[in-house]
């Protein structure tokens, strides 16, 4: 059994580990994407940041709204399901807002 705050201070690290890893595995691939769709750098580099930090933000989140279990294989089971899901979260809502705006050939 771990001491709540232990557990609270876990579940934050392994998100954060979590949630960076995905931000870090993107951030190169989408500031391409979006330098082609902004047309500026200025706008690109503030669409990439803005991304990132809804890519760590939002595992954040739905991991802080989760009870925080004392039992260290709920807690780490329910931490990484939480943070998995708010990267696949993200990831769906960052896709359809760049899909929506790419250009798209004639069928």
């Amino acid at each position: 059994m771990l001491l709540p705050i232990a557990a609270l201070l876990l579940t934050y690290a392994l998100t954060a580990v979590i949630a960076i890893l995905a931000a870090v595995a993107l951030w190169r691939p989408l500031s391409i994407l979006l330098a082609e769709l902004c047309g500026t750098e200025e706008r690109s580099r503030f669409w990439t940041v803005w991304s990132m930090v809804i890519m760590i933000a939002t595992p954040m989140l739905l991991v802080s709204m989760r009870y925080v279990a004392t039992d260290p294989t709920a807690l780490v089971q329910g931490t990484v399901t939480s943070a998995l899901f708010g990267v696949l979260l993200a990831l769906v809502g960052m896709g359809f807002a760049v899909w929506s705006r790419s250009p798209r050939g004639e069928a």
